[in-house]
């Protein structure tokens, strides 16, 4: 394996970071002599001495040394603690590296690329940020995901398993753990069993409220009383607030008016998503809802949500009679 003396990586999606040192350990160190070429190093007491003694340390019947430092206090952000010329040694070290070791800071907090250590590595070395992935992105490394696991799935359950996860949503805090949690799951539920349905996504992936909205101001724009109100009512007994799923359908009502707005200028679904900073696939489904609704419908959905709301604040009106009668009312 080919690899560079010196990387630093970082980034939201920790999970890739050690995909990646895994992969690193893997090839480049022999199973025979892994424990005597490697080394890793953790925590607020690393020297600048015992990293660069280890780096110049001989590999052992291997052509490399892997030497791993995670969470480097002289790469983080705010005051380090400890002597600024500790930083100041490795940094200078870093400019003739022995050429048999590979070393790797991993940061799992914040990076300040303001300091001179960091601008030593992006010179010297290679530097990978690890951030969340895009639509295309986890769909590719989900479905490869769920080979290595022996399985097969069919796309549109792949976006349907991808959508219920919640990670593309704005401001989610689901990472890629979360997910390969969500397919271990699944796979130990259909054991033997080649392929991944729809119906075990629906048993086993917890549904995101977004998505539940969604669902509800579809099943309202066909005009399908019954379901919208099943909906309603499968979030109230989840535990849902009825304040916010108030919110949220006036949320939904908004978005769809911004994508009918963006549409008719001529805007592509994908500009539409960067300039509402939306993911794709909802501003997808928005494109798609929208056309269930006229735009003045829309704007009286939302003029009739912040009525409703005065009325629940002033004590005028209880909340989830409130949510039935707007059901009932944009139903008939």
């Amino acid at each position: 394996m080919k690899f560079e003396n010196i990387y630093l990586i970082f980034g939201q999606e920790q999970y890739l970071c050690n995909e990646f040192v895994d992969n690193l350990v893997e090839g480049v160190l022999s199973p025979n002599y892994k424990n005597l070429n490697y080394e890793y190093m953790e925590g607020e007491h690393i020297t600048a001495e015992r990293i660069i003694n280890s780096c110049e340390t001989l590999p052992f019947m291997e052509d490399c040394r892997l030497v791993i430092i995670k969470d480097y206090n002289y790469l983080q952000g705010g005051e380090s603690k400890g002597s600024e010329r500790e930083a100041e040694d490795i940094a200078n070290y870093l400019t003739n590296i022995s050429p048999t070791t590979c070393l790797v800071f991993w940061q799992s907090k914040n990076v300040d690329k303001r300091k001179k250590l960091y601008k030593t590595i992006n010179k010297y070395g290679k530097i990978i940020e690890f951030d969340r992935l895009k639509p295309y992105q986890l769909e590719k490394w989900l479905k490869n995901r769920i080979i290595r696991k022996g399985k097969t799935i069919k796309k549109s359950v792949l976006l349907l398993f991808i959508e219920n996860t919640g990670y593309l949503l704005k401001n989610s805090l689901k990472t890629l753990m979360d997910i390969d949690n969500e397919v271990d799951k699944i796979i130990n539920y259909i054991g033997n069993r080649k392929e991944i349905t729809k119906e075990d996504i629906d048993s086993l992936i917890t549904r995101s409220l977004e998505n539940d909205i969604f669902r509800m101001v579809d099943a309202i724009g066909k005009k399908d009383k019954i379901t919208a109100l099943r909906l309603l009512n499968e979030m109230l007994k989840g535990g849902e607030s009825p304040f916010m799923i108030l919110n949220m359908i006036a949320r939904q009502f908004r978005i769809l008016i911004q994508c009918k707005k963006l549409r008719e200028k001529g805007y592509s679904q994908d500009l539409i998503a960067s300039k509402l900073s939306l993911a794709p696939f909802i501003v997808g489904k928005g494109l798609s809802q929208s056309n269930f609704f006229k735009e003045d419908i829309l704007k009286q959905a939302l003029e009739d949500i912040s009525k409703v709301d005065l009325k629940i604040k002033t004590g005028k009106l209880e909340i989830k009679l409130a949510l039935e009668m707007l059901v009932f009312e944009y139903t008939k």
